[in-house]
């Protein structure tokens, strides 16, 4: 993972940067809900846009102000609450997670399982809170197949979308963020 820039923005530019990752996260979510197909590459994708603020030199004031105007907004403008819970409580924060993992535990094996203890933790609290709270049977939505394999294609799940996230930011930083976001 490659560091924030020393370069610092200006106050327009970090305002600009939160402001475009707002937008896509909210149009990301909004495509999520009401697409037929592809809703969790616009989940992912939602998720991979707070990456933009977080990883600026003093970025995660602006990054967390970015991911809960982005879930209000997506409570406010998507009529299915499961994608904007979803959002909240596992999309939305795993940029903050990762980033925090990654810069507290050196060691990439250690805390690659940390982050997927952490993921399967907010996975079922995901499921937990809308099936409490916003009534939703989300476990009929899902195909009834033995643990023994729910469980390990629950975490190849994560697996993949842990390298995929670390791919697609790897790729924003080292080839788009200079270019897209001016510095002094």
């Amino acid at each position: 993972m490659k560091k924030a820039s020393n370069k610092r923005l200006t106050p327009a530019a970090r305002l600009t940067s939160a402001a475009m990752a707002t937008a896509l996260g909210v149009l990301f979510m909004f495509a999520a809900s009401v697409l037929p197909a592809g809703r969790l590459a616009f989940l992912f994708l939602a998720s991979v846009v707070i990456w933009i603020p977080l990883n600026e030199r003093g970025g995660f004031p602006t990054a967390l102000l970015c991911y809960l105007a982005t879930a209000g907004l997506t409570f406010l403008l998507v009529s299915n609450k499961m994608y904007a819970g979803a959002y909240l409580i596992f999309f939305g924060l795993y940029g903050f997670i990762k980033l925090g993992v990654d810069m507290l535990i050196p060691d990439r094996v250690i805390a690659f399982v940390v982050k997927l203890i952490i993921m399967n933790g907010l996975a079922a609290l995901a499921l937990l809170l809308a099936t409490l709270i916003l009534q939703q049977n989300v476990f009929s939505l899902i195909p009834e197949y033995p643990l023994y394999i729910a469980i390990p294609v629950l975490e190849a799940a994560f697996i993949i979308y842990e390298l995929l996230y670390s791919f697609m930011i790897a790729m924003f930083d080292d080839h788009l963020r200079d270019a897209l976001i001016p510095r002094r």
